[in-house]
C-alpha cells in the first residue's frame, strides 16, 4: 500500500505543477471533478489507515495516552477534528459497508459519509436493520444532489421513506 501511495503522491505533485490554465473549460471542469472524486478516496483509505492503527492499538503502544493525542502530534490536527477522524472511521468499519463503499468509489463527500453514517445509527436504533438499510440506499442517492447540511435536514425525515408506517405512528404518538 505504501507504494501505491506514493505512486499517488507522484500523480498529485505533476497535477500541481500542472498549468490549469491551459486547459479547456470542459478539461478543467473534469479535472476538478476527478480530483475530488479522489480527494474522498483518499479520505477513505485515510479512515481505513486510522481505525486499523486504533484497533491495533498503536498509538497507545507508542506512549501516547490516546488515539486522538497520538494522531494530533501526528498529523497537528486538533483533539475534536482527530475524535471526528476516528469516531467516523469506526462508524464506516462497524457500520453498514455500503457507506463506506460510497465513499471509497468516490460517490459521497466525507462530510455526507458522516451525515448518512449518523442518520443511519439513529433509523437502526428507532427502526431496526432492514430500515436502516434502505435509509442507506436512499440518503446515498440524494448525496448526488444535496449538501450534508441538506442531506442532514432531509435524514430527520428519512422514515417518511424508508418505513412510513413507523413515521406514521411515532408522529401520532408525539401528539
Amino acid at each position: 500500500m505504501v507504494e501505491e501511495l506514493a505512486q499517488a503522491d507522484d500523480a498529485v505533485a505533476a497535477c500541481v505543477d500542472a498549468a490549469a490554465w491551459a486547459l479547456p473549460e470542459h478539461e478543467l471542469i473534469a479535472a476538478l471533478d476527478a480530483a475530488h472524486r479522489l480527494e474522498q478516496r483518499l479520505a477513505a483509505v485515510k479512515l481505513a489507515l486510522v481505525r486499523e492503527l486504533d484497533s491495533r492499538g498503536t498509538p497507545r503502544a507508542q506512549g501516547a495516552s490516546c488515539t486522538a493525542v497520538w494522531l494530533r502530534e501526528r498529523l497537528q490536527l486538533t483533539i475534536p477534528a482527530a475524535r471526528r477522524l476516528i469516531d467516523l472511521a469506526t462508524t464506516l468499519d462497524t457500520g453498514n459497508p455500503r457507506v463506506r463503499q460510497a465513499l471509497a468509489d468516490g460517490h459521497i463527500s466525507l462530510d455526507q459519509a458522516r451525515v448518512i453514517a449518523d442518520t443511519i445509527t439513529t433509523v437502526h436504533s428507532s427502526a431496526g436493520a432492514e430500515a436502516a438499510d434502505k435509509a442507506v440506499g436512499v440518503l446515498t442517492d440524494w448525496a448526488g444532489q444535496f449538501d450534508p447540511t441538506h442531506l442532514r435536514k432531509l435524514g430527520t425525515r428519512i422514515l417518511d421513506h424508508v418505513a412510513p408506517d413507523l413515521a406514521d405512528a411515532a408522529a401520532k404518538a408525539a401528539l
